[in-house]
């Protein structure tokens, strides 16, 4: 062999001894007793390939011949031994060989056992020396393959593809198709270097575990116990090298080949494992700190091994390592440690139900991940109850616990428990104790753990494994944890009460608290008389006696006596036999049957007994199905707040929980679920589809077109009959229908079908027009409509089935028709066919000639003035498509308009004498616009008699048409200018690409003369700013004779007819004896405000009429006029007393606010006084004062307006209103503003918090001021917020303490109130309130390290609010529970209770060094400091001593006066005034903030500070007047200018 000495030949001849060592490097080194080692190792480095082979073909041949014994030969163990010490240096081609050649030899060593044990069998010839040397032998060479092996597979295993990092080479290269397919040839290659190594990891591990416990190895190693644990001990080891990688761990082969190796040696019988059973727990506690598929593989360890010691073993010393010291920090190995007890309890029921007192104490670690992991294995536990358990476990059965089988008799109690069987059960009393503790950690410290525990007990409900007596109880909890504080909990509460909801042991269907009780009672007194009867037996068969015998005479005197009265007694109603037949059932159904008398004493009492367990079984269901029920309407009022919650999640998950209730009958949903309908209008998308969702499983899920159709109707039936549905609610199921198509969950054209059909019922005609003007906003759905257009026309058309009988019938159709054919044209995509065209025309003419028939006619019910206002948008829309094929009568609807208009005051005039209205000879002539020669004839003007003397519905209608068309024509108006606009766009377009070409080919013709080119490309550049220039003055001037046709054209110009009804309008609202009728004058005050709309100028002259009218006072403003107004005002049927008008002119002053708002801004003093009302002001007063806000917060919302402090001010105080649909729009309205990015809240909550007491006796809620700044500061949240908000209200904090003053002589306050009055600043009487509402703020808001020494700045620093502290003892409170939350934080379980900590905000500037965000690292040990520092100051000026600890010389005089000092504001003199005065208002209003600190830097030091404190006020007047100016002065009114 050329490396191979001879004087090893002959020792090679003999076989020696092997001891495998703990490492192969032992080996090197010669031993004493003569074994094994590598005492020539070839230089395999040097070799070539070829020369390898050689060796390898050699050494297979002398394994061949030996039957592999020859691995333990030295010149065989030598090669291999230096191959695999050189393995990451030999060819790749080598390693394969080797592996190969290894496995092979165990097999022949495996097969020559199965041989040695056969011949062992045999009659002896040789004697028993012979066969022991053999077994020795193979013995010594199993030893030495094992080694071999082992060491293979830690080099294959640790072994990484070479050719995984090869396949990714080359993409920096040129991209090409040659670059692609060399990827994709080097992709399958490395994919199949991974299966061949996957395949070499498999054969290593296989034949490992073969070595020891295939064919006859076992027998082997029974003679030798020595060798057995060497082997053992090093097939474990293999197995567990399975764990340093993640590619084995995801190769099932392999994991599964690991484990073998793993549990084979366990599973071994004949063998002491004890050592063998320390070692593998061990280093499976070990393994758990390596990776992520470490708990998987420990608990499919322990699967395989279950039947030995090592999952018990496992468990309890697991128990050792679960301590908070050693799980601090490592993080993997709770996260392994929690996956691993889930997988064992998962795999492993029985091992863990019988360990369970060991696993149990765990839930007082202060690790969140391992209680999770407790939680949820308690939950594995009793899910798994009936589960067939692995092969050769067995499980005792659940026996009764000893009290239950004490009451039964002796038999019973005596009996044997049955055999353990093979499928997992788990004893009542253990079950009952197992869901006690999971309950019990419902509340534990940690969101996560409440969270599993909620999850855990859902999939508990949904698979029906929960005792029914504990569905109650459970549900309670549930509907508690909805008002946790973690979202997380929150969403899986409302998860579990959904699921309880869901699949409820307490029969098919829940009608609600009321049914269930009055059938529950019935049900509970049904089954006393039956326990009533079972006693008289009883007692009757002691006796001897039959009780039929004893009572059948008297029952029988009783009947001839009173016989009608028996006959009513015995007389059963419907309802008590449905009870008596239910008890009869359920009896039935537990196996419980009338016994005769002749079977018997015993079997009659045997009998009884069962009815009477089955009895006491319905009364315990039906009493927990009551409980049961009344929870879930005590759930009503919080799922509906959740479904209002600013939490996505929760409005989802309560959306959830509100249908399942709605599907089960139970009334406490109605309301939320008509709440649910709203949420369709919501900007968060999740809430939105949860919504369309809900409604969709709610109506339409799993039905067909024709009941889908059916069931919309009856949505719309239901909602429009029982009187709950307002408009709101129609416009939301409106778009959730819309939604619905739009998403597909129903075909338009499917259902539009039988909607159609459904207009020929007079009953379900209107809801079928609602339906389809929902569905003609989808593609589809317009599609379909627009093809069934002449189905509508032959329906809805003059003399159509579906026109309706009566006046409102057809009145309200018509309105319906035109809202669906609006929908229609806004929802199709231009151009519009002809044929649609002439149809929408023709139902246009139809539904005008409707209106005005009904006009003519003196048929005005109040459905004719929606159908009017809808009947001229439509003509308008018309007009506004702009195609061919609508006619010149539909071209210009503003003269058919104001014809019609005309030919109604025409109509008027004629019947003025006779006190009707008379009808016009030609109805259709009211269709047709006048002449001109009509036009130019003038009507008479109209006075006020004459007005008076008309009939009062036709003047309405009068007044309506007329505001409405001023309002249609300024639309139009606008519209026209759009277009306009539009077209002159595109000409411009199309002559700057015409000069963009003629440039190019100018260019392209000119290319060769570039002085020409030079001298052309000015003139051509000012040819296109000259067009572009005059582009812009035309539409300058369209723009400015747009608005002057509006502003004059419309109202004030002589020739129009909208200018001469405008008397009427005024006389509508001014005439006493017209405005008595509601109507007449509502629409006369609306008509009023459209015009007010339509012109600037109009609005200026009548602004003070309307707020007269919406404010009316006595005898001031132009109602005065009237006479005796102001008497007809506060009498009955006067104007404050007409609800309905001031909530529509509230409407329109919102209106107004946006379209003039420079007019209105004067007036918005009175509307933001409508917030505001007395305490017993009704039902009328809530509704106005709601609708008042729902314009402001809808002008706000939606930038029209500007929120001001006084706004938001009584806002706040609304949100706690006692109308809760005002308290719900309030708090919207603080919850929008939070999310806009341009910081409302905070920067108006200084002025707010600090004026809040002012609104205080207007708002009802008297004491409620600091629940109303506990409410808002919850918007406050950024870190620098807070920071800012701190230096605000402590500078507002020192001014209301100085204001608030003391117990000061009497002239001296009188002063100070007539100066505060006189500088407008806040009065005296509300000082107090201001600091205890600014105090509650700083106490309130969450403190962060930063924070908490910007606080520390303010108190202990500059001493900015020590007299706050001193004089008010709410200042000390607030701070000192600031101190006391800021010390007991949240979160100091995070380091094992909870996620990885957020990095820390950087540390706040100290004593004036700005901006220095290097101070981070140490800022909690300074945080406390501070907080020492803020305590201690606070408790010595408590106690009546400054911060340092010393009483001031003033506080010692008033000791001696026995009467404190008093800080008291110094007053300016009278002769004060001017640049002083202004200078004072300046510091008052100064609010020093977080981005005025950079201007600072020079004056933040200690210096500056130190006399904040002090009584400035009792300071010489020269003092505090040169303090004023300078560079204080300067920064505070820097901060006002910021400010403003």
């Amino acid at each position: 062999s050329g490396w191979w000495r001879s004087d090893c030949g002959e020792v090679g001849r003999k076989m020696r001894e092997f001891s495998l060592p703990f490492k192969p490097e032992e080996l090197l080194a010669q031993p004493a007793d003569g074994r094994l080692w590598a005492s020539d190792l070839p230089p395999v480095d040097d070799w070539a390939v070829q020369e390898t082979n050689a060796q390898l073909d050699e050494l297979i041949g002398r394994l061949l011949s030996s039957q592999g014994k020859d691995l333990a030969e030295d010149q065989s163990f030598c090669l291999l031994f230096a191959l695999l010490q050189a393995w990451p240096r030999v060819d790749e081609s080598i390693q394969p060989r080797v592996v190969d050649l290894l496995s092979d030899a165990a097999r022949r060593l495996i097969g020559e056992a199965s041989r040695l044990k056969k011949s062992a069998k045999a009659p002896k010839a040789s004697g028993n020396n012979s066969s022991e040397k053999m077994a020795a032998e193979l013995r010594t060479a199993a030893k030495v393959a094992a080694f071999f092996l082992r060491w293979a597979a830690e080099r294959v295993l640790r072994q990484a593809n070479p050719e995984l990092s090869r396949g990714r080479r080359g993409r920096g290269g040129k991209a090409g198709n040659n670059v692609q397919q060399a990827e994709q040839t080097s992709a399958e290659e490395a994919k199949e270097s991974q299966r061949a190594l996957e395949r070499q990891r498999c054969a290593v591990l296989g034949e490992l575990s073969g070595l020891l416990s295939r064919g006859s190895m076992p027998w082997l190693w029974l003679s030798d116990p020595a060798a057995w644990q060497q082997a053992a001990s090093a097939i474990s080891d293999a197995g567990f090298l399975a764990l340093d990688s993640e590619q084995a761990l995801k190769h099932r082969e392999t994991k599964q080949a690991a484990l073998r190796c793993i549990s084979e040696p366990l599973l071994q019988e004949g063998q002491q494992h004890s050592n063998l059973l320390v070692a593998t727990v061990s280093k499976l506690i070990h393994g758990l700190r390596s990776g992520e598929g470490a708990a998987n593989f420990a608990a499919d360890a322990l699967l395989m091994a279950h039947t030995t010691p090592l999952p018990r073993l496992f468990l309890v010393e697991l128990t050792q390592h679960c301590t908070a010291q050693e799980l601090t920090s490592q993080g993997a190995f709770q996260r392994s440690l929690a996956s691993l007890l889930v997988a064992a309890a998962e795999r492993l029921p029985h091992v863990v139900l019988s360990n369970i007192s060991v696993l149990l104490p765990l839930l007082d670690v202060d690790c969140y991940p391992l209680r999770q992991a407790i939680v949820e294995s308690i939950g594995q536990l009793l899910a798994q109850e009936g589960r067939k358990l692995p092969s050769g476990a067995h499980c005792s059965p659940s026996v009764k616990p000893p009290e239950e089988a004490e009451e039964e008799d002796g038999d019973a109690a005596q009996e044997v428990p049955a055999a353990a069987t093979d499928t997992f059960s788990v004893a009542e009393a253990t079950k009952k104790d197992l869901l006690e503790t999971l309950l019990t950690r419902m509340l534990d410290k940690s969101v996560w753990v409440r969270y599993r525990v909620l999850q855990t007990i859902t999939s508990l409900a949904s698979k029906n494994v929960l005792p029914r007596d504990q569905w109650p109880r459970i549900l309670g909890l549930a509907i508690r944890r909805t008002q946790d504080t973690a979202s997380m909990s929150r969403k899986a509460a409302m998860q579990l009460v959904r699921v309880l909801v869901e699949f409820h042991p307490y029969g098919p269907a829940l009608k609600g608290s009321g049914d269930e009780r009055v059938k529950a009672e019935k049900l509970m007194a049904e089954i006393a008389e039956r326990f009533k009867k079972l006693k008289c037996e009883e007692l009757a068969e002691l006796e001897g006696e039959a009780p039929a015998d004893q009572e059948e005479e008297p029952a029988a005197s009783n009947a001839e006596e009173q016989p009608g009265k028996r006959r009513r007694i015995k007389q059963k109603t419907v309802t008590e036999q449905s009870i008596s037949t239910e008890v009869e059932k359920d009896l039935q159904e537990a196996g419980v049957f009338n016994e005769n008398e002749e079977e018997g004493a015993s079997a009659r009492h045997e009998a009884r007994e069962k009815k009477r367990e089955a009895l006491k079984r319905m009364q315990d269901c039906y009493a927990q199905r009551v409980h049961f029920v009344e929870l879930l309407d005590s759930a009503e009022t919080r799922l509906r707040a959740l479904l209002a919650s600013k939490t996505a999640t929760d409005v989802t998950e309560a959306i959830g929980v509100v249908v399942e209730l709605r599907l089960r009958g139970v009334p406490a949903a109605a309301r939320a679920f008509n709440q649910v309908l709203g949420l369709v209008w919501s900007r968060h998308l999740p809430i939105k589809d949860a919504a369309v969702d809900a409604f969709h499983r709610m109506h339409l899920e799993g039905r067909d077109a024709d009941a889908a159709a059916n069931a919309i109707l009856e949505i719309y039936r239901d909602g429009c009959s029982s009187g709950s549905w307002t408009y709101t609610h129609l416009a939301s199921v409106q778009e959730l229908l819309q939604q619905v198509a739009e998403k597909g969950l129903v075909s338009p054209s499917q259902v539009m079908p039988s909607l159609i059909a459904a207009l020929a019922n007079s009953a379900s005609c209107t809801s079928a027009l609602r339906a389809l003007t929902a569905l003609a906003a989808s593609t589809e759905g317009g599609a379909y409509l627009m093809s069934a257009l002449p189905k509508l026309q032959e329906l809805l058309g003059p003399g159509g089935e579906a026109v309706g009988n009566t006046a409102e019938e057809r009145l309200d159709r018509v309105r319906l028709l035109c809202q669906l054919l609006l929908r229609l044209q806004s929802a199709v995509k231009p151009p519009i066919s002809d044929q649609v065209c002439i149809s929408l025309c023709k139902f246009s003419q139809n539904a005008t000639m409707t209106v005005v028939e009904h006009f003519v006619r003196g048929r005005i019910p109040a459905q004719w003035f929606g159908a009017a206002q809808v009947v001229m948008d439509l003509s308008f829309e018309l007009a506004s498509a702009g195609t061919s094929s609508i006619d010149a009568t539909h071209r210009c609807p503003d003269k058919v308009w104001e014809g019609i208009l005309r030919r109604m005051l025409s109509s008027l005039l004629g019947g003025k004498r006779v006190g009707n209205a008379v009808p016009l000879k030609d109805e259709e002539q009211a269709l047709v616009p006048l002449s001109e020669e009509a036009d130019a004839e003038e009507l008479p003007a109209l006075s006020e008699e004459e007005v008076h003397q008309f009939a009062a519905p036709q003047l309405g209608c009068v007044a309506f048409v007329a505001g409405h068309l001023a309002l249609r024509m300024l639309v139009f108006l606008e519209g026209m200018q759009s277009s306009l606009k539009r077209h002159r766009m595109a000409q411009e377009e199309a002559q700057m690409a015409e000069q963009r070409e003629k440039k190019k080919e100018k260019e392209k013709s000119k290319a060769g003369k570039k002085g020409k080119k030079t001298e052309d490309k000015p003139e051509e550049e000012d040819e296109g700013a000259e067009a572009s220039m005059g582009g812009v003055g035309q539409e300058e001037r369209e723009a400015e004779a747009f608005a002057e046709i509006a502003e004059h054209g419309l109202l004030y110009s002589g020739n129009r007819l909208l200018d001469r009804v405008k008397p009427l309008l005024f006389a509508c609202l001014l005439n006493k004896d017209l405005r008595v009728n509601p109507v007449l004058r509502r629409l006369g005050a609306i008509g009023l405000c459209k015009f007010m709309t339509v012109s600037k100028r109009f609005c200026q002259e009548n602004l003070q009429l309307l707020f007269s009218v919406l404010f009316p006072k006595g005898n001031s403003g132009p109602l005065a006029s009237t006479g005796d107004v102001a008497e007809e005002v506060t009498c009955g049927g006067g104007l404050m007393e007409d609800l309905t008008l001031r909530q529509s002119l509230l409407v329109a002053v919102g209106d107004l606010l946006f379209r003039h708002p420079n007019v209105v801004e004067p007036w918005t003093g009175r509307l933001y006084g409508t917030l505001n009302g007395p305490v017993t002001e009704g039902a009328a007063g809530s509704d106005l004062r709601l609708t008042a806000l729902l314009v402001l917060t809808h002008l706000v919302l939606n930038d029209m307006m500007k929120p001001r402090p006084v706004l938001l001010i009584r806002a706040l105080w609304l949100t706690a209103c006692a109308h809760e649909p005002t308290a719900r729009v309030a708090r919207i309205l603080f919850q929008e503003l939070s999310k806009r990015s341009t910081n409302v809240v905070y920067n108006l909550l200084p002025e707010i918090i600090a004026r809040l007491p002012e609104h205080e006796a207007d708002s009802g809620d008297a004491g409620g001021a600091a629940g109303r700044v506990q409410f808002i500061m919850q918007f406050v949240e950024k870190e620098k917020h807070i920071e800012g908000l701190i230096e605000k209200f402590t500078f507002r904090l020192e001014q209301s303490a100085n204001a608030a003053g003391g117990r000061a002589d009497a002239s001296v306050q009188a002063a100070q109130a007539d100066q505060e009055t006189a500088d407008g600043e806040t009065g005296t009487a509300f000082a107090e309130a201001s600091v205890s509402c600014l105090a509650t703020a700083l106490g309130a808001m969450n403190y962060t390290d930063r924070c908490i020494l910007r606080l520390h700045d303010a108190i202990v620093v500059r001493k900015a609010i020590n007299i706050a502290i001193s004089y008010h003892p709410v200042v000390a409170e607030c701070l000192l529970s600031v101190v006391e939350k800021s010390r007991k934080k949240p979160g100091k379980e995070k380091a094992v209770d909870g996620p990885a900590p957020e990095p820390e905000a950087p540390q706040a500037p100290v004593e004036g060094t700005e901006g220095n965000s290097g101070a981070a690292k140490g800022s909690s040990s300074a945080a406390a400091a501070a907080l020492d520092a803020i305590e201690q100051a606070v408790n010595a000026l408590t106690r009546g001593q400054d911060a340092s600890g010393e009483k001031p010389e003033s506080r010692q005089q008033a000791d001696k006066a026995e009467e404190p000092a008093i800080a008291v504001r110094q007053v300016a003199q009278s002769g004060k005034s001017g640049k002083a005065s202004k200078r004072k208002a300046v510091e008052a209003e100064a609010e020093p903030g977080f981005e005025d600190e950079a201007e600072e830097k020079a004056g933040r030091g200690r210096g500056r500070g130190k006399g904040r404190g002090r009584d400035k006020e009792n300071m010489p007047q020269g003092k505090t007047q040169n303090k004023a100016g300078g560079a204080a002065g300067k920064r505070r009114k820097a901060a006002v200018d910021d400010e403003e």
